[in-house]
C-alpha cells in the first residue's frame, strides 16, 4: 500500500493550474461559466440534498 503525504506547496500549484484552465476554456469558449460552475460544484451532487441540523438546546434553570 502506498500512502502519499500532502504538500501544500504542490496542492496550491495543482488548483493554479485548474484555475488556469478553467480561465482558457471560458476565454476561448469551450466552456461556459455556468458549466464550470457546475463542474466544479460537484455537477448537482447536492442539489435535491437537505441540510438536517438540529437545534441547540439549553438546559433550563431550575
Amino acid at each position: 500500500m502506498h500512502i502519499g503525504y500532502f504538500d501544500p506547496d504542490q496542492r496550491a500549484a495543482e488548483k493554479a493550474a485548474s484555475r488556469k484552465a478553467d480561465m482558457e476554456a471560458i476565454a476561448s469558449g469551450r466552456k461556459s461559466a455556468a458549466q464550470l460552475h457546475y463542474e466544479n460544484g460537484g455537477c448537482g451532487l447536492f442539489r435535491n440534498a437537505k441540510l438536517i441540523r438540529k437545534p441547540y438546546r439549553r438546559n433550563p434553570i431550575s
